[in-house]
């Protein structure tokens, strides 16, 4: 480069010092290659100068030509067809007709030719260029020919022609890092994808462009590969990172502009330059004219002109900005419609899916009810099947509502994570338990690993963590027959007030193929439709499962293989409590000063082995428990560890605040059948006047009512009782509105239809104000 700036300084000067062949070929060869890299850039003004500054050189000599070939490519860029052609035909006769640099100019005139949309004569050209190059091995030729070629093909809209020759000449621009055309083909097979809606194919391919133009700086190939990316993830729905993405357009598109790189401006200033020069001649002439008059007077003249003209350049550069920020807040208007659009979308979704929630579990709550009730009349066996089949079919029915209601949640980002103390061995022999059941009906063992380090208290959200290991622990039994499941919690470390605790599941079932181990956990996916018939499910459960554990901070990890089983891992940090004793737990009181072992077996589908914890006593106070001894006088006690015995609880006054006749109905029967006293209101104001005017130990309040609804009644109850408890049933979905109960003023929330045992677990702790944890 040093050579050709001395080379410009001698002709500057007048000097003609003579710069030999190698030398000239040399400096050529360089001033060429910078000359491409800028039109690789879009820095067409560096370019030009470039390209001229070579034609100089070379000119009179062999090599001139070699310059041309690079003017056409640039008149071509800048959109210059009609110049480009004036070139190619001035510079044929250079080159003879079986070259190499002969194919170079017949592909640069199929590509002048393809911009022109003369395909006719592209197609003649390329035909051309295709026989000389059968006699010669050229690589780089051969790659051109191909992208012509295919670039020819999509304008004829023979699209997937042209895809496959994109695809097959991708991998030779890669490893002969031909960067620009390796950005300039994945872009294009980006829009290819695009236009057959493979959005994510063509998110792929854009990706890849982006990432090579970002790297070498090709700003054409770049912006294009913005706005594309912006359409593609509007088309996606995700308007916010579509809005992002138009911006760095804009930001290239004003930087371009600012710089003088588009075509419009460039042809402007050229001609602008030529307007001056000429205008510089006819000074010139005139200063000549008017030798001897004011020099004043002609510099005045000389700096109006030229005031002139910068004023001009400026009111045309301003005029094309104007109108392409117009274009870009147009776009960016409709964008932001579209995203508004989407918004009050998901809220409508949202309100649609709580008001059939609503609609859909006060019904299950008569079924599962009555269903429960009629068990608890002594059936027949047969009657008791059908009886147990539907209340299997129920809890089915209530799982899925529930499955397709905490993924609408995770999907909409409503779930906000608690950070509250418990137990978590608790609650890991209490899932096992509760799923101890289904593992017998598949005549499975069930054995738990718990790390007797972990502490006995940690801090976080025990609801997710027990919908993350029922989800994954009811998969595991489902999917395996006559084999075993293992729980496991370890804890991997403890760093200042915070510990990781490691969790597995694992099995040795049926297995996972390894082709469907990544989309298992999309939403509504199985293994496959034989899976569906067979086990049934909505395929939302692990899609559940990996959405909890990505918002606690984790990740999940599967391994399996078919025939083998599979094993779930994820990590995830608790806080540790400023107080970490032990707390007795309630179902486990004789506990306390014991020892836990490591593993815990549920075995055998006969009984349940606990280390010095005997479960298959039965217990003193379970209500449901065929076991347990009646009292000849009494019917079942309620469900009660501690502190309150069974006699303190008898006959307690309730009252039920309900509107639907058949919900009073069961309500009332399931209570009564446990010795409780019960009274009912049809809706809020009866409740207020019945607390008023009657001493009750308990209200079990439904929320939605006519006249005045739970709410409501519950502010009004408190401003004259801060002491009953008063627990919210309800058939809504608990979200965000969850803390403003408890500021209400409710003790407690039970959702219908509810779980006996959790029904009876709650009545239990409102009456004994002991905490379940």
């Amino acid at each position: 480069m040093c050579l050709c700036t001395i080379s410009f300084l001698q002709k500057a000067n007048g000097q003609e010092d003579y710069i030999s062949k190698p030398n000239q070929q040399l400096a050529v060869d360089l001033m060429l290659e910078k000359a491409q890299l800028a039109l690789q850039r879009a820095n067409y003004i560096e370019a030009d100068n470039l390209i001229t500054g070579a034609t100089d050189i070379a000119k009179d000599s062999s090599i001139y030509a070699q310059t041309q070939l690079l003017r056409v490519s640039y008149l071509n860029k800048t959109g210059q067809l009609k110049n480009a052609s004036e070139v190619i035909k001035r510079i044929a006769p250079y080159f003879d007709k079986s070259s190499l640099g002969n194919a170079q100019l017949l592909l640069l005139k199929s590509d002048v030719l393809i911009r022109s949309n003369q395909l006719v004569h592209a197609k003649e050209e390329i035909t051309n260029a295709q026989l000389i190059l059968a006699q010669t091995k050229n690589e780089n030729l051969n790659a051109i020919l191909k992208l012509r070629i295919a670039q020819l093909n999509l304008r004829i809209n023979k699209v997937d022609e042209a895809r496959e020759s994109f695809i097959e000449l991708l991998p030779h621009l890669k490893n002969n890092n031909q960067h620009y055309s390796t950005a300039q083909v994945s872009l294009e097979l980006a829009q290819i994808a695009a236009g057959k809606g493979e959005l994510n194919l063509s998110k792929e391919y854009t990706q890849q462009s982006i990432s090579i133009a970002e790297k070498y700086q090709f700003n054409d190939i770049l912006k294009n590969g913005f706005y594309l990316y912006s359409e593609l993830l509007e088309q996606q729905g995700d308007y916010k990172s579509s809005i992002s993405y138009l911006q760095k357009y804009t930001e290239l598109t004003k930087k371009d502009m600012n710089s003088m790189v588009s075509n419009e401006e460039l042809l402007e200033f050229k001609k602008l330059k030529e307007e001056n020069e000429a205008l510089v001649v006819s000074n010139n002439e005139k200063a000549r004219e008017l030798k001897g008059k004011d020099t004043s007077y002609i510099l005045l003249c000389v700096f109006i002109t030229l005031l002139s003209l910068l004023t001009l350049s400026l009111f045309k550069n301003n005029k094309l900005r104007a109108k392409s920020n117009h274009v870009l807040e147009d776009k960016n208007s409709a964008l932001i419609d579209e995203r508004d659009r989407a918004q009050d979308a998901a809220k409508i979704k949202a309100d649609f899916l709580s008001t059939i929630t609503h609609e859909l579990r006060t019904p299950m709550y008569a079924v599962t009810g009555l269903t429960h009730l009629l068990l608890e009349t002594d059936p027949r066996i047969d009657q008791k099947e059908h009886l147990e089949t539907l209340q299997s079919s129920g809890e089915y029915l209530l799982s899925l509502i529930d499955n397709i209601l905490d993924f609408n949640k995770l999907e909409a980002n409503k779930v906000e994570l608690e950070a509250i103390p418990f137990d978590l061995n608790k609650r890991v022999n209490d899932i096992s338990l509760s799923l101890k059941g289904q593992a017998t009906d598949q005549r499975n063992n069930l054995h738990i690993q718990y790390d007797d380090n972990i502490p006995s208290r940690l801090q976080g959200d025990p609801v997710k963590i027990s919908q993350i290991l029922i989800n994954l622990m009811g998969n595991a039994i489902k999917f395996t027959k006559d084999g075993d499941v293992w729980v496991r919690a370890h804890k991997i470390n403890t760093i200042e007030d915070k510990c990781l605790i490691k969790f597995e599941v694992e099995d040795n079932g049926k297995g996972i193929s390894e082709e469907k181990q990544q989309a298992i956990f999309e939403n509504f996916t199985q293994e496959g439709s034989s899976t569906t018939r067979e086990y049934g499910g909505t395929g939302l459960g692990l899609a559940i499962v990996k959405n909890l554990v990505e918002l606690m901070g984790g990740s999940v990890q599967l391994d399996s293989k078919v025939g083998r089983g599979s094993k779930f891992t994820f990590e995830i940090w608790f806080d540790l409590p400023d107080s970490n004793r032990f707390f007795n737990e309630n179902h486990y009181p004789e506990t306390s000063n014991i020892a836990h072992s490591t593993t815990t077996t549920i075995t055998d589908h006969k009984e349940v082995i606990l280390p010095n914890i005997d479960l298959n006593i039965p217990k003193k106070n379970e209500y449901n428990d065929p076991e347990v001894t009646k009292s000849e006088n009494t019917k079942d006690e309620v469900i009660s560890s501690k502190p309150a015995s069974p006699t303190e609880l008898l006959n307690k006054r309730i009252l039920i605040v309900e509107d639907n006749k058949i919900n009073q109905m069961i309500t009332r029967k399931i209570l009564e059948g446990k010795n409780f006293t019960c009274e009912v209101a049809n809706n809020g104001e009866e409740a207020v006047i019945a607390a008023k005017t009657r001493k009750y130990d308990l209200i079990l309040m439904d929320v939605h009512m006519p006249i005045k609804d739970g709410k409501e009644a519950t502010r009004d109850i408190r401003s004259f009782d801060r002491e009953i408890p008063i627990i919210a049933l309800t058939a809504v979905t608990l979200n965000d509105s969850e803390k403003e109960f408890y500021e209400i003023g409710f003790d407690d929330i039970i959702p219908k239809p509810f779980k006996m045992d959790e029904f009876f677990e709650k009545i239990q702790k409102a009456f004994s104000n002991f905490e379940v944890l």
